[in-house]
């Protein structure tokens, strides 16, 4: 859930935990403020997970949470706020780190951050993705949008601008589907990963304010394979 300032991102994430679909809803916050407001929502309930605000307590309540167990048969909603800030924070992490080595180093004037220090805090961002992508239901995780200027196949800047999601460059890869909410009332869906439909690469949703994720979730056959998996559960044998 990528949008500009105001836009809305987080007041449709913390709706998303009224869905039908959705057992217990954590939210993680990083670099955001608490989302009590958000709680005036009707049908909205979350839990915020409470911990120190560092990454390596990040990864750790990360890990705790995918393993919560679902609710009557409903998954459980997984919400971090904000993945442009965790990867803000790994990038100044690898800037601090050059830093302490050229200091070390008794060098001086600005530190390069070479390749080890940031194959080091991606990895980091990978395991936390990873954690993430071992739970077993929906995770939502918000970004902020920023206007960038489009290049040439030369690599030259261009006249033309583009809105651009901020975080790491491979963000949009590792989730399966992006709403893009450049300002407040219109989103886009820009690309999603469906086994039951096949949603267009772009698509404007008319009217997310009142249809909101519970509607993405639906048209991706969420509630088809929750129905699907108790029908299973019901059936399975129990061992005596």
């Amino acid at each position: 859930m990528a949008g500009r300032e105001k836009t809305g991102k987080s007041y449709h994430a913390a709706l998303a935990s009224a869905s039908a679909l959705i057992g217990r809803t954590f939210w993680i916050g990083f670099g955001e403020k608490d989302p009590d407001e958000y709680g005036a929502i009707p049908g909205a309930e979350f839990e915020i997970v409470e911990y120190d605000g560092t990454l390596a307590s990040l990864q750790q309540v990360a890990r705790a949470v995918v393993t919560q167990p679902p609710v009557d048969g409903r998954p459980n909603l997984i919400i971090v706020d904000s993945g442009t800030l965790i990867w803000e924070t790994l990038r100044d992490k690898a800037t601090w780190l050059a830093q302490q080595r050229h200091q070390a180093q008794n060098r001086t004037g600005e530190a390069p951050v070479g390749m080890d220090l940031w194959n080091k805090v991606t990895a980091e961002w990978n395991q936390l993705l990873r954690t993430l992508r071992s739970h077993n239901g929906p995770v939502i995780i918000t970004a902020r949008m920023d206007t960038v200027t489009v290049m040439d196949n030369k690599g030259k800047p261009t006249t033309a601008k583009t809105e651009k999601v901020k975080g790491h460059r491979n963000l949009a890869y590792d989730v399966d589907a992006i709403i893009e909410m450049p300002v407040r009332g219109k989103a886009t869906l820009t690309g999603a990963r469906s086994v039951v439909h096949k949603l267009p690469e772009r698509m404007d949703i008319d009217d997310f304010d009142t249809k909101g994720i519970d509607w993405l979730w639906r048209s991706l056959g969420l509630d088809k394979h929750a129905a699907a998996r108790a029908q299973y559960t019901e059936a399975a044998p129990v061992d005596e």
